[in-house]
């Protein structure tokens, strides 16, 4: 075969393949329409009050919004919580989070870390916001630092500003006196 006849049958053969490949029913292309985010927000901004006082606010620099699931999934979401009075108690960070905006709850995973004003830290890798229980709720492996004492553990159900925290298994804790010496 000369080459430009190789040309023409090779390009043949790729057109042949490529109209064989293809479908015309929507459904049938390898990326699902329902798949992609309806909308893609920069700066995404939502957050729930009562008679004027932000109860909480949950902030991140870009969000996709599935409608037909009513989820939000979020790069880098940070989660602030507030007391009754408006004043901030708790601030909640993520790699990722997954806000549901039929229950205004919000999974958090990825080097999750729970900050309260008064300086406590929660750090896990996965929890759940429970927003009409006002409830943190985790199945895995958690470290609270208060200070200088740290409890670490599976499983964890504490209030969003850590003052009630409820490690459920495997505890362990290291506590240290106010002269400097550790009680484990």
């Amino acid at each position: 075969m000369r080459w430009s006849t190789r040309i023409l049958y090779y390009v043949t053969l790729i057109g042949f393949l490529l109209v064989s490949c293809t479908s015309d029913t929507p459904n049938e292309i390898a990326f699902q329409k329902d798949e992609m985010p309806d909308e893609v927000f920069t700066d995404f901004v939502t957050q729930e009050s009562d008679s004027g006082v932000v109860l909480w606010k949950l902030t991140a620099p870009r969000a996709n919004r599935f409608s037909k699931k009513k989820l939000v999934i979020m790069e880098n979401p940070v989660i602030e919580f507030f007391d009754k009075d408006g004043h901030l108690t708790t601030t909640l960070e993520s790699k990722v989070g997954e806000y549901s905006e039929e229950s205004q709850d919000m999974l958090a995973f990825g080097d999750v870390v729970v900050t309260s004003v008064d300086g406590d830290v929660l750090e896990t890798d996965s929890l759940l916001w429970k927003k009409v229980e006002d409830k943190i709720i985790s199945n895995s492996w958690v470290k609270l630092t208060r200070g200088r004492d740290v409890i670490t553990g599976i499983g964890l159900e504490c209030a969003p500003d850590l003052s009630a925290v409820d490690i459920k298994r495997n505890v362990e804790a290291t506590i240290i006196d106010t002269a400097g010496v550790s009680i484990d």
